[in-house]
């Protein structure tokens, strides 16, 4: 295999195959980045057995082939290299690379040692995404995922698509987030669960692409497909069911509060950080005469309180939060004002931020 391109070309393919090079591995091979030539261009590929990436770069392909080198030492030794054209010939696993006043060469291993990866199906229909709107989405809901791998239904996005309405959703059993938006396709109705971590990879991919993102599921492989522009991201579905959120989410309220968030957060912020040594636990008392009362109490670092003004309609409450929870929502939506809702002091708590149309996040209350 003999190629020559530019640094900056190559460096950003290896930088956008690396998310799918695991961090520790039983099979070596898997630290390895497949580089191949396809169609007259230069072909990137890498998995972790759960997710690939593929990505394809111009250069100037003399002779074909196709080799795997370690990934982080060629994308820290290609990032290195000052900007220009590079020069790349393989011969018995070894590539050799110059520059205009380098020359180096890798250790690789045989391309047939690599995994098979998943074509990209042109045969299935697609749904078509926006990717500024798609990674709008993952910021709304994925912080809301779960992280516990025993549970691992907990740790995807769940993907419903019915009636030209698409909905993604994430919940660790203690929150949830749910984002709707309408959008047009000829697509049978599906319901998918994809892991959390790679959609999220997928949203930073693609953020500033030109073209749609396309989506495709592969039932049969039990994979789900994102490409776009030069790129493609295979990620294997989850299995189980996923759980019925809506029944947490309340159709009526007997408390609505409407608060500015900047400076809820800020009350926030001050608490936890007296609630940190403990279980995170704050308490927030919504009063009808018109305030909010954040407190926190720890025998071992003391006790705080912050008072602000807020619109409450209903009856006097105080409910316990984890301050994580309040966090993670009020940094990740971006909201001048937020209309909280709930039915009680152990009920479920609903907070709708102005200006996110079909958008609902839910935390439960601790109990204490």
């Amino acid at each position: 295999m003999k190629f020559s391109c530019t640094q900056e070309n190559l460096s950003r393919g290896l930088q956008t195959i690396m998310r799918a090079i695991p961090t520790k591995s039983s099979l070596p091979i898997l630290s390895n980045v497949l580089i191949s030539t396809e169609k007259g261009r230069l072909k990137l590929s890498a998995t972790n057995l759960e997710t690939a990436i593929v990505t394809h770069i111009n250069a100037s392909i003399d002779e074909e082939g196709s080799t795997t080198v370690p990934a982080r030492l060629l994308r820290d030794f290609v990032t290195n290299l000052p900007a220009g054209n590079i020069k790349a010939t393989e011969t018995d696993e070894i590539l050799t690379i110059s520059s205009k006043s380098t020359k180096s060469k890798l250790n690789g291993s045989s391309a047939n040692d690599f995994p098979a990866l998943p074509d990209f199906p042109k045969k299935l229909d697609s749904l078509k995404l926006d990717p500024t709107t798609f990674d709008e989405i993952m910021g709304l809901v994925s912080f809301a995922s779960g992280m516990d791998t025993s549970r691992p239904i907990f740790t995807g996005v769940y993907i419903n698509f019915s009636k030209n309405k698409l909905t993604v959703a994430c919940t660790d059993g203690f929150r949830l987030s749910e984002k709707t938006l309408s959008i047009k396709s000829n697509l049978d109705d599906f319901t998918v669960v994809i892991p959390t971590k790679t959609l999220v990879e997928v949203a930073k991919i693609f953020a500033t692409s030109i073209e749609p993102i396309e989506f495709v599921l592969n039932k049969d492989e039990n994979l789900a497909l994102f490409k776009s522009e030069d790129t493609m991201i295979a990620t294997r579905i989850l299995d189980g069911e996923y759980p019925d959120y809506k029944r947490i989410i309340p159709s009526e309220s007997m408390v609505k509060v409407e608060f500015i968030s900047e400076e809820f957060a800020e009350a926030v912020r001050l608490t936890s950080v007296f609630a940190q040594l403990g279980n995170n636990t704050i308490k927030v008392r919504f009063d009808p005469e018109g305030s909010i009362k954040v407190t926190s109490l720890s025998e071992e670092t003391g006790q705080h309180e912050s008072n602000l003004k807020a619109g409450v309609d209903g009856e006097l409450i105080e409910i316990a939060f984890n301050a994580k929870y309040l966090l993670d929502f009020l940094q990740n939506v971006k909201s001048e004002k937020v209309n909280f809702s709930t039915n009680g002091n152990v009920a479920p708590c609903m907070f709708l931020p102005e200006g996110y149309k079909d958008f609902v996040h839910i935390i439960m209350p601790m109990q204490i």
